[in-house]
């Protein structure tokens, strides 16, 4: 597939580049690091400074100043002359430029002794001598002739004069003492910064030259970016074949794919690390962000490090933001909740209650983080996370829903319950009836069922019976369930506890049997029957719990759990000035 994608690259990168600058397209998203960057104009007898050009990213929106005249430039030849990683400097790691029209350090290392004259000698001689001083290898020293063969050799009177300058001057600039860096730019045309870094780029861009071969006049070896070849790796080679090594591109093929990866880089140092490539277009997002058309390519997920890193790819058939309307309903009833109860129409709103309300926004910050980097100390919540953030991100990112039904489910159920046992709920609302009210609208909208009176079972019925005078008979599973709920909740108010503990409730939460509900529910019923006032609607509730012989075998969670949350009918009072029943919302287990 990162064929496919190059292809589709390259289209835009050609048809971005403009005159002077073929690299516009990438250029274009490139950040320079923080550091202070100085313009260098030649002159009669030496060259003239310009005042340092200060570039300093924003945390926050990742951008920079760019109204300084000189910036584009900097951003082009900054782009260019980058060395490709410390084992491939010029001649020092401390040196990070990779032509002699530029040099880049870190101030620090100006004063610490880590850059010296003799550092800067080794640094230029290699541009003087290139096949004395660093190409001596076979391999190295033809690519670096057929390089030189295209463009030419390095003007060697320009490279001594500018040797001369530096030398002069660079440990006598005013610049602060920090760990940013300083780079000097010789004010030289874009063309001839293009060429003399692709003397550098294209002899050092292979894994290792120990892999190069020449075919029919041309140069293939094997790519650096994503792979690490060597002796070490022996299980990346393709043993059965003459040449072992698992792909050879061209200096062409290979410096298109570096472009590439540039690309991404920039896009990730930015935060678009979510990429969808098509042969339209290439739109970058964060993870707070989706297309918001419909969408049909190719899909890359980007990290920033040592050089970019792909963690996920995909080909995407048919994504689209928009989805089924979702209705989120207060199935419960509660008067305080930070939920917003609306019809929800689009995937990225969804993806932000998910993320927020489930996962207490730790999602969206840990989709590839390995797990023992994930600073999350409720087990409950990790757990899940970590269980459910392939799924969601498929979904959210892709709009591949398999299974995400199944996920979302288990981790609701969950999560609500760990809620429950955390104590989480108060007057009117608390996060563990906020969850339920969610988990049961997302039950509808992916079962495709209709809610009874916003509820799972008739509550008003079961009110009728809790306060009727003759104790009556409970009509289903889902109504025994519900008045199980009840029942538990009503045990744990009865606690003298100065801190009620609704851990005491999970083995009835967590049962797989009537039985054992009913044994607990007997062990609450003896440990808390000192203080269970005589009246008939607990009388009432407890009989027909007692009294009714399930018909199915399968315990029914999502009505014990809306028993449990449902505000109490035994604690309700009777509202005088309407004339009917109201909700008595001051539980005493809330």
């Amino acid at each position: 597939m990162l064929k496919e994608v190059i292809q589709v690259f390259e289209r835009k990168y050609q048809e971005g580049s403009i005159p002077g600058n073929k690299d516009f397209f990438i250029t274009k998203e490139h950040i320079p690091a923080d550091g202070d960057y100085i313009i260098l104009h030649e002159i009669e007898g030496g060259f003239r400074a310009d005042k340092p050009v200060k570039i300093k990213m924003d945390k926050n929106t990742r951008m920079v100043e760019t109204t300084n005249p000189y910036f584009d430039f900097i951003r082009s030849a900054d782009y260019m002359s980058r060395y490709l990683e410390s084992n491939k400097a010029i001649a020092d790691k401390n040196i990070h430029s990779n032509n002699y029209l530029t040099l880049f350090v870190r101030k620090e290392n100006l004063f610490n002794g880590k850059i010296t004259e003799e550092t800067l000698t080794s640094y230029y001689e290699v541009f003087k001598e290139p096949y004395k001083k660093k190409y001596t290898r076979p391999q190295l020293r033809k690519a670096y002739e057929a390089i030189e063969q295209k463009y030419g050799k390095s003007d060697v009177d320009k490279i001594e004069k500018i040797e001369s300058w530096v030398k002069e001057n660079l440990f006598h600039l005013d610049i602060e003492r920090d760990s940013t860096y300083l780079k000097l730019f010789f004010y030289y045309d874009l063309e001839e910064y293009r060429k003399e870094s692709e003397k550098y780029i294209l002899t050092n861009i292979y894994n290792s030259a120990d892999y190069n071969v020449v075919i029919d006049q041309t140069i293939y070896g094997v790519p650096n970016n994503n792979m690490g070849l060597n002796a070490k790796k022996p299980f990346l080679e393709q043993k059965t074949r003459k040449n072992s090594v698992p792909i050879l591109l061209s200096q062409e093929e290979v410096l298109l794919q570096k472009k590439f990866f540039d690309y991404l880089n920039n896009m990730a140092a930015k935060g678009r690390i979510n990429l969808y490539f098509n042969k339209d277009e290439i739109l970058g997002f964060d993870d707070q962000e989706n297309p918001d058309s419909e969408f049909c390519g190719y899909f890359i997920r980007v990290e920033k490090g040592m050089e970019p890193e792909i963690h996920d790819f995909d080909i995407i058939t048919s994504y689209s933001n928009q989805i089924r309307p979702l209705k989120i309903k207060n199935v419960l009833k509660i008067k305080a909740s930070d939920l917003e109860y609306r019809t929800v129409y689009t995937l990225s709103t969804l993806k932000r209650i998910i993320d927020t309300l489930l996962f207490r926004k730790y999602l969206s910050k840990n989709y590839f983080r390995a797990a023992s980097k994930i600073r999350i100390y409720d087990e409950t919540l990790k757990k899940n996370l970590l269980l459910a953030r392939k799924s969601m991100f498929d979904w959210f990112y892709k709009g591949i829903d398999d299974n995400v039904w199944e996920v979302l489910k288990r981790s609701c159920l969950d999560l609500t319950k760990d809620s429950i046992y955390r104590g989480e709920l108060w007057k009117d609302g608390g996060r563990a009836r906020e969850l339920f009210n969610f988990y049961i609208s997302l039950k509808y909208y992916f079962e495709g069922r209709e809610l009874m009176d916003n509820s799972l079972v008739d509550v008003e019925k079961l009110r009728e019976k809790v306060n009727q005078e003759i104790t009556g008979r409970i009509e289903s599973d889902e109504e025994y369930y519900f008045a199980v709920g009840q029942l538990t909740n009503y045990f744990l108010t009865l606690s003298k506890a100065k801190v009620k503990n609704h851990f005491l409730s999970k083995p009835i939460l967590t049962a797989k049997s009537n039985e054992k509900i009913k044994s607990e529910l007997k062990k609450l019923y003896v440990k808390y029957m000192y203080d269970i006032k005589i009246g008939r609607r607990f009388q009432n509730l407890y009989g027909m719990v007692c009294l009714y012989n399930i018909q199915r075998q399968a315990v029914n969670e999502d009505a014990l759990l809306a028993g449990f949350l449902h505000s109490s009918l035994i604690y309700e009072v009777k509202d005088t000035d309407n004339g009917g029943t109201a909700i008595d919302t001051e539980n005493k287990a809330n």
